[in-house]
């Protein structure tokens, strides 16, 4: 039975009250988030401005996707979401700093990850009550499809924002890297059903592509727009290889696919604000070769920078998730001239002009 077909069932099965009593003492915090909170001495050129949770849990997760470090087939270190390392901290002290900082304009949202092992419902459920109960800081929750009697709860909870991740920009990419090709329990079609039924319940539904699997310009884009005429917001984020993770470094070079990212951010911030559509542009092979604006367009919104700043809720910036400071992808905040500079060579532009 897949899990996402019967969740409440799925959910309440194997749930032991010594496992939760366990699990309600920690959670996972990024070492960013640890840092603006006064937990950790962390040197920072851009502190992050969400705080980035993850519900706590030794376990590896249930769903096999190729390129997480928590997967079930996988072995790398747990720590691990992307190139951050989410560690394990005392959930009272976490709740209590996140309070300040929300008050004192240090941080604008809480945003938690999920993972699926046995109780992770109980352990959600917890961890937003007691940040709701301490602070009224936006909560986004990053989770899987479940039904809309869940979606509906997690809302009174105080969740206010919904993702549910596809990563994957096609159905046979998505099959391919945490689909049932790779034994997970999850499948493209309940994951859009899943977006669509939260759309139902939630104001603002969300979901996260992973740009560097192999899809073209054509594929990322078209998805983002489908996605944005049904009132989907889309994050990106860049393909991070982990090593012990069962997917496969990127055959592609730094500046194919630095070009290929760059393309997408900006064809994703012209649907968004309504400068061209998906039918406007143009496609050779599934590569992008017109943007259907003029080029004056297309330097105008680089010297804004928006573009190519990270994409997600509001308030998520992010900074060093999927990067190093030799190759940024998506910038924390707004680029300098230098960095405008890097984004024109990037797409190809610096010669032109």
């Amino acid at each position: 039975m897949d899990i996402c077909d019967q969740p409440d069932e799925h959910i309440n099965k194997y749930t032991m009250v010594s496992q939760i009593v366990d699990c309600m003492k920690k959670v996972r915090a990024s070492m960013g988030t640890l840092g603006v909170l006064g937990l950790e001495l962390v040197q920072m050129d851009t502190p992050p401005t969400t705080a980035y949770l993850q519900i706590y849990t030794e376990k590896r997760c249930m769903a096999n996707c190729q390129f997480c470090a928590q997967a079930s087939g996988s072995s790398a270190d747990i720590t691990h979401i992307a190139r951050g390392m989410y560690m394990p901290f005392d959930l009272e002290a976490v709740v209590g700093r996140l309070k300040i900082a929300y008050e004192r304009g240090y941080l604008a949202r809480a945003c938690i990850q999920t993972a699926l092992y046995n109780t992770w419902w109980e352990d959600t459920v917890y961890l937003i009550k007691r940040i709701r109960e301490e602070s009224q800081i936006p909560i986004s929750l990053s989770v899987f499809p479940l039904s809309k009697i869940r979606y509906e709860e997690l809302k009174k909870l105080g969740v206010n924002e919904l993702v549910i991740p596809l990563d994957a920009c096609t159905p046979g990419l998505f099959d391919k890297i945490k689909g049932k090709t790779t034994g997970g329990p999850y499948s493209w079609e309940k994951h859009i059903e899943g977006i669509k039924t939260a759309s139902l319940v939630f104001e603002k539904v969300g979901t996260h592509l992973i740009i560097g699997f192999g899809e073209s310009d054509e594929d990322a884009i078209k998805v983002i727009s489908d996605l944005w005429n049904s009132n989907v917001n889309t994050a990106l984020f860049s393909y991070t290889y982990i090593p012990g993770t069962q997917s496969k470094p990127s055959d592609k070079t730094e500046s194919e696919t630095i070009k290929h990212y760059r393309k997408v951010q900006l064809a994703r911030h012209l649907i968004l604000e309504k400068l061209a559509f998906y039918s406007d542009m143009k496609f050779k092979d599934g590569a992008l070769i017109d943007y259907g604006v003029q080029e004056e367009v297309i330097l105008n919104i680089i010297e804004d920078g928006k573009a190519f700043q990270t994409s997600g809720c509001p308030g998520c910036n992010r900074p060093m998730a999927n990067e190093t400071f030799s190759k940024i992808f998506n910038f924390p905040k707004k680029p300098a001239d230098v960095e405008k500079d890097i984004i024109k060579n990037d797409l190809g532009l610096q010669s032109k002009i």
